[in-house]
């Protein structure tokens, strides 16, 4: 039996700071960073139990940022960034395997963690061109929750 469409919505329609939105299946989404209970900034605030909370309570302001990622892209990164970042994934090409591409979230990963947990199969993203591009563009994200998250 087919698992039902459940879709997280954001509250912007098409465009979040004119990039375009896309619903796309949480299965195709690699999660950059792992997930996390509490901050390491806020030792014993619970943030996930919050966040849960709070996406039940109001939804999801925000579209989680994703960027369309070649395995190559996605290898530098790791290298940049080591341990901070999850295991990469792993797909096959047999012709050229640094031409396939997959969505990666830069910006929402623990929001995407939350849609998984409480059984959303799709997600409002916003479609950023660069991985850099997307974490300078984090800090506007969290800007209106930072009292409620982050101090």
């Amino acid at each position: 039996m087919a698992t039902k469409k459940k879709t997280l919505k954001c509250k912007f329609e098409k465009h979040w700071n004119h990039f375009p939105i896309k619903v796309l299946p949480i299965e195709d989404i690699w999660q950059s960073v792992p997930s996390v209970d509490v901050l390491t900034t806020h030792p014993g605030k619970p943030f996930k139990k919050n966040l849960i909370n709070d996406i039940k309570r109001d939804g999801m302001y925000f579209p989680i940022m994703v960027v369309r990622s070649s395995h190559k892209t996605l290898l530098e990164a790791k290298q940049k960034w080591g341990d901070k970042l999850n295991t990469l994934p792993f797909w096959h090409n047999d012709r050229n395997p640094q031409s396939k591409y997959m969505w990666s979230v830069w910006g929402g990963s623990q929001r995407l963690d939350v849609a998984k947990i409480l059984g959303y199969t799709h997600i409002d993203c916003t479609i950023i061109p660069t991985i850099g591009r997307a974490i300078s563009l984090q800090k506007h994200m969290r800007k209106p929750f930072e009292k409620r998250y982050y101090t």
